[in-house]
């Protein structure tokens, strides 16, 4: 896998990353308890996901 295809790839994801972040934060404006609880899981989530997706896709051997 070339460094283009990584690249790439690495943008894909940060891009998915960053429109899930912006559903979070709406889910959190909500007046809902379990919208609030529900958008700090999916930061959560994102927080422990993407970084490891990263690290995955920059570790494969060449």
């Amino acid at each position: 896998m070339s460094s283009l295809f990584r690249s790439v790839f690495t943008l894909a994801v940060l891009l998915l990353g960053f429109g899930l972040l912006t559903e979070a934060f709406h889910l959190m404006n909500q007046p809902s308890d379990k919208s609030l609880l529900g958008g700090i899981a999916m930061i959560l989530g994102l927080v422990l996901a993407v970084p490891m997706i990263v690290h995955i896709i920059w570790s494969k051997l060449k």
